[in-house]
């Protein structure tokens, strides 16, 4: 059976709405006459595999990647500042002033774990399911891939960094493995050190059950969209690399760089990479934009065309980091538009929106040789050939004029790479994250909030948990400053 999100798009609403309440329905008389019971939905594949479309398509609201978890590590980080002055969002984190009771994060704290209980019925009702066991394996090889990516989201987001302290043992989030019924015992904070064990864990299973063939179970003209053995592995080498385990996230970025699945694309096709709906061959995984989408994306709040909703423009300290020759510079990959007479620069990562949306990019193969190049700098024994080899690889397909390094100075060359991580990821909601996970300051120079700087160590670089869920749940604890 052919996947068409378009078709499915009213009966995966219909759907998710069913999935997210289904486990409460020992509360109900009847179920909705006009909606299908959990049973009826996953008696087949064919239903787990709808059913697993609109998980995926969850990803990509406004709360997840289609916005707020995008922009908001950017916005915090200095990579962005505001081109208007009113009928903005995220202010209050770029601001610094945001609270439990009116965090812009809030909402999504909210959407995402209720992505979790949609996911977490896949897993558990699809191997009941009548039709094909290898369907059956890959579903839930998917799905199990995603409640891993969901996860590692919330905990970047509420939760501090891996090492931030030795022992690791400081909160981190609630992790949910099942679908929560009203009756079920409030989830509690689990310790940084679990909460990365049960990512790894989710995903270990995930890579074991897939099989060789990269072929989804969900039937689609790309691969890139959904999560196969080799998306998994690079989701999982990214984990690796945020919780330190620097010779396990080489070995498996190694492995896939080598294994010749993607290619980094030529400087002449950089920039035309971020146009239009089809992956390009260093792309391994993104989320579709369904081809009759209109609503707000992550485009819209870049697109210079888009009058009342364009928001978010470079600021000047990342801009001045990319020479004049670098394909990522200003002149290259940003729109120049002038407002007010002021110069603003505005990513072409996502240059437009509505009907004309571009899928949102999760996992590159330039992120993979980052990747890499940082875990052999600090893996059992520095690999600085490695090193140096990945780092210029990533600057010289940029810049072909930019000069060759060979550094031998281990700090100076985690220095270089987290520098070229900021330049070659910029606007793909990472930098915060990298800044903290090294323990670095914030320190943003072309901003108009008053607080400007944060040491690493600042409560307000960590969400704050919303207080509704405070409220409801005794057992929560606040993350501190808040």
């Amino acid at each position: 059976m052919a996947y068409n999100i378009n078709k499915m798009k009213k009966i995966i609403y219909s759907l998710l709405v069913i999935i997210t309440f289904s486990s409460c329905e020992k509360i109900l008389d009847k179920d909705p006459t006009d909606q299908l019971s959990i049973e009826d939905l996953f008696k087949d594949v064919a239903g787990s595999k709808t059913a697993l479309a609109g998980a995926y398509s969850n990803l990509l609201s406004t709360d997840h990647y289609q916005t707020k978890t995008m922009i908001f590590p950017e916005l915090l980080s200095g990579n962005l500042k505001y081109s208007k002055e009113s009928a903005v969002i995220l202010s209050d984190v770029y601001n610094a002033i945001q609270n439990p009771t009116e965090s812009s994060m809030s909402d999504t704290y909210t959407k995402l774990y209720s992505e979790l209980n949609n996911v977490n019925n896949v897993i558990q009702y699809t191997p009941q399911a009548s039709g094909s066991e290898t369907d059956r394996i890959k579903i839930v090889a998917e799905a199990k891939s995603i409640r891993a990516l969901i996860h590692f989201d919330l905990l970047r987001i509420f939760a501090r960094p891996y090492n931030y302290q030795s022992e690791n043992t400081l909160p981190g989030i609630a992790l949910v493995m099942k679908p929560q019924l009203y009756s079920d015992a409030s989830p509690q904070r689990s310790s940084i050190e679990e909460c990365y064990q049960t990512i790894i864990t989710d995903l270990t299973e995930a890579i074991t059950a897939f099989d060789a063939t990269e072929a989804p179970a969900l039937t689609s003209t790309y691969k890139q969209h959904f999560f196969t053995k080799s998306s998994a592995q690079a989701l999982l080498a990214k984990v690796y690399l945020y919780a330190n385990k620097w010779d396990l996230a080489f070995s498996l970025s190694d492995a896939l760089i080598k294994s010749g699945k993607y290619t980094l694309l030529s400087n002449a096709n950089y920039v035309a990479s971020w146009t239009g709906k089809i992956p390009s061959s260093e792309s391994i995984l993104e989320l579709a934009i369904e081809s009759a989408f209109s609503g707000n994306s992550l485009g819209t709040y870049y697109d210079v065309t888009n009058t009342s909703y364009r928001q978010f423009a470079a600021t000047n300290d990342i801009l001045n980091l990319y020479s004049t020759t670098d394909v990522r510079s200003r002149t290259s990959l940003f729109n120049l538009l002038a407002i007010s007479g002021t110069n603003y620069y505005f990513t072409k990562k996502y240059a437009t929106g509505g009907t004309s949306a571009t899928p949102v990019k999760i996992l590159r193969l330039s992120e993979l040789y980052l990747i890499r190049a940082e875990a052999a700098a600090e893996k059992t024994t520095t690999d600085f050939v490695q090193a140096n080899a990945d780092l210029n690889a990533i600057r010289k397909r940029a810049d072909a004029s930019a000069t060759t390094l060979n550094l031998t100075n281990k700090t100076d060359l985690i220095n270089s790479i987290l520098l070229e991580r900021r330049k070659e990821l910029a606007f793909e909601g990472n930098f915060l994250f990298d800044l903290a996970r090294r323990k670095k300051d914030v320190e943003r120079v072309d901003v108009t909030s008053t607080v400007k700087n944060f040491t690493y160590t600042d409560y307000r670089l960590v969400m704050p948990i919303p207080i509704t869920t405070i409220n409801v749940n005794t057992k929560m604890v606040q993350n501190e400053g808040y």
